[in-house]
C-alpha cells in the first residue's frame, strides 16, 4: 500500500487514494492534521502529535516543533536524555503517520510521496528520504509542494492551455512556482522561495513586538514556559485575524498580566520586512514536468535533476 504524505513544519498529514479520489486519514484523535512536534516523556518513550505540541508549554526542554528547517544539516536536538538528528525526529512523525494509515485501512503501508518543499537542496531532499527509510517506508518519490497543492486543485484536468502560479507560504517555508499546462502535460517553469521564511517568522516578529509594547521584563525571556503560552497566545491572534478584525493578546507572569491588541493593519505593519522577502525571493530554476501515466506508482512524475 502506497500513500501520499505532506510532511510539514507546523503540521503533517497522510492521505490514500481511493475510488478516483484523495482521501485524508484521521489519526488516533480523529483528527486529520497532526502537529509536527515530538516531545520524550520520563519514561524515554517518544510522544507525537498534539500531545507533543501541548507538552511544548509544560515540557519545553523535553519537546520540540520546527525541525523541518533544519532537515539536511547536522544540528542536534538534545530532548531528555537523548539526542536527536532532524531526520531522526520527522521519521518519528513519518510513523506516527505510517501507524495511522495502517490502524484506517487495515493492511501495512510500507511505500510513500512525500512533498517536500520546491526549493529544498539535495542535502534536505536526502535526509527527507532518510527519514522515510528510518520510519520503515520506501519513498517511491519526493513531489515538490507547489506542485502538488496544483495537483489537488485539479488544475491538470483543465482543458485549455494555461500559465499560472502557486503561492505556497507554509509554517516555515516559502515556495513559489510557475507552471505551464499544456496538452495533458504539466510542466514546472521556475521556482523560487526561502527556506528561512514562513508562518513561525511572523509570530516571532509578533512575540518581539509584544515584550515591546507590553513592556514585558527582559527576564522573561529566558523562562521558557513564559515564552511557549506567549508563542501560543500569539499563535492564537494570528490565526484569529482570518476572521475577526482584531485579536487581544495576553498573558500573565505571576501577579502581573501583560497584554497587546492585533488587528491587521498592525500585522502589515510589525511584518512588513517578511511580506518584503515574500516578493523579492531569491530566483531558482526548477524543472519537473507531469505527464499522466509515466511511472510504475501510477502518479505519472518524471523530473530532470533533483527536482523531485
Amino acid at each position: 500500500m502506497i500513500v501520499g504524505i505532506d510532511l510539514g513544519t507546523t503540521n503533517s498529514l497522510v492521505a490514500v487514494w481511493e475510488n478516483g479520489a484523495a482521501r485524508l486519514i484521521p489519526n488516533s484523535l480523529g483528527e486529520v492534521l497532526t502537529p509536527s512536534c515530538v516531545s520524550i516523556d520520563e519514561d524515554g518513550a517518544s510522544l507525537v502529535g498534539r500531545a507533543a505540541r501541548e507538552r511544548l508549554q509544560t515540557h519545553p526542554q523535553q519537546s520540540v516543533a520546527a525541525f523541518k528547517r533544519h532537515m539536511g544539516s547536522d544540528r542536534l536536538t538534545t530532548l531528555g536524555r537523548r539526542s536527536f538528528r532532524p531526520e531522526e525526529l520527522s521519521a518519528l512523525i513519518l510513523r506516527a503517520l505510517k501507524e495511522d494509515a495502517e490502524a484506517a485501512l487495515g493492511v501495512p503501508v510500507t511505500e510513500a510521496v512525500i512533498t517536500v518543499p520546491a526549493y529544498f537542496s539535495d542535502a534536505q531532499r536526502k535526509a527527507t528520504r532518510a527519514a522515510g527509510q528510518l520510519a520503515g517506508l520506501k519513498v517511491e518519490r519526493l513531489l515538490n509542494e507547489p506542485t502538488a497543492a496544483a495537483l489537488a486543485y485539479g488544475i491538470h484536468l483543465r482543458d485549455s492551455e494555461t500559465r499560472f502560479l502557486v503561492f505556497d507560504l507554509g509554517g516555515g517555508t516559502f515556495d513559489v512556482s510557475v507552471l505551464d499546462l499544456f496538452e495533458n502535460v504539466m510542466e514546472v517553469r521556475a521556482s523560487s522561495g526561502d527556506n528561512n521564511l514562513g508562518g513561525e517568522d511572523f509570530v516571532a516578529t509578533l512575540v518581539e513586538r509584544f515584550f515591546e509594547e507590553a513592556k514585558v521584563p527582559a527576564r522573561c525571556r529566558t523562562d521558557a514556559r513564559f515564552m511557549q503560552r506567549l508563542h501560543a497566545r500569539v499563535e492564537a491572534a494570528k490565526r484569529a485575524l482570518s476572521d475577526v478584525p482584531s485579536a487581544a493578546m495576553q498573558v500573565a507572569d505571576g501577579e502581573h498580566t501583560y497584554r497587546m491588541d492585533l488587528d491587521e493593519a498592525a500585522l502589515e505593519k510589525h511584518c512588513a520586512p517578511l511580506l518584503a522577502r515574500l516578493r523579492c525571493a531569491p530566483s531558482w530554476p526548477g524543472h519537473e514536468r507531469w505527464v499522466p501515466g509515466r511511472n510504475s506508482a501510477g502518479s505519472g512524475w518524471a523530473a530532470d535533476g533533483s527536482a523531485l
